[in-house]
């Protein structure tokens, strides 16, 4: 089923002096689930899921330099909270169920942390934390390419690392889906967002109070099973479900897992 948007446009974000593009659709009066896509991610990250979850009040943004979103002069991960603030006060958001993937999980992370009554659970799919120094240099040379070469510069190297064998081989539809995430973005925006993962922080995990469920792909390189187990025991044991076949990008490549995997984390 395609989407029933009620809602879209573009909503300031005054702490970085952008527009941030939004949808809404869904049951305004159901529970609230803000989704916060990851690196090389938009709104459509989450749109294999959406159909399935129309009793509640979906909210997708594109944060800022990515997307249909405006390009800031600099980002960070503080940054990115900021984004979803301005998009829960723009939505009036409360009890608030955070889904996100890769990036986006530290974004959540960090959110809960600073807003821990405002966010109720999360649902994060690959998340990642603060990286090793080989993460960190892996992620500057990567912005130092897009920036000399365009997307084109690493979106095969990226997809073919974010996606498990079988679906490279077999699934065509969503290796042509992923590329075109990748290849549509701002190379600015994206290179920005490379260079916050870089410098980004492991929130105060002892201020998160949400209830949280964590999704691991068994042939994860960006966000591998122990990273997953790791945040995991960093919140005192929170939930871990690992997708068999799937790598990275487990909304397209295990679609309707993942719709029951949110579902369920919204009972």
């Amino acid at each position: 089923m395609a989407s029933k948007i009620s809602s879209h446009g573009l909503a300031p974000a005054p702490a970085s002096s952008t527009e941030l593009y939004y949808e809404q659709e869904g049951n305004p009066n159901g529970p609230a689930v803000l989704f916060v896509h990851g690196l090389g991610g938009t709104t459509n990250t989450f749109q294999p899921l959406v159909h399935a979850l129309q009793d509640c009040n979906l909210v997708r943004f594109d944060f800022s330099g990515h997307g249909r979103s405006t390009l800031p002069k600099l980002t960070s991960i503080a940054s990115y909270v900021d984004d979803c603030e301005a998009i829960i006060k723009h939505f009036n958001l409360e009890n608030i169920t955070v889904v996100a993937h890769s990036l986006g999980g530290l974004i959540a992370l960090q959110l809960a942390a600073k807003q821990p009554k405002l966010v109720s659970k999360l649902v994060l799919f690959g998340p990642v934390k603060a990286l090793a120094q080989a993460g960190k240099d892996g992620c500057n040379a990567r912005a130092a390419a897009v920036r000399k070469g365009g997307m084109a510069a690493c979106a095969d190297t990226v997809i073919g690392n974010a996606l498990a064998a079988e679906t490279l081989k077999s699934k065509p539809a969503i290796v042509g889906y992923a590329r075109e995430l990748l290849c549509r973005q701002n190379a600015e925006g994206y290179a920005l967002a490379c260079e916050a993962l870089a410098n980004g922080e492991d929130p105060e995990w002892s201020a998160i109070k949400a209830e949280t469920t964590i999704i691991s792909g068994a042939e994860d390189k960006v966000s591998a099973p122990a990273t997953c187990k790791a945040i995991s025991e960093s919140l005192g044991g929170a939930k871990v479900i690992t997708f068999e076949g799937v790598a990275h990008w487990h909304t397209l490549e295990n679609a309707v897992e993942a719709a029951q995997v949110v579902k369920k984390a919204l009972q």
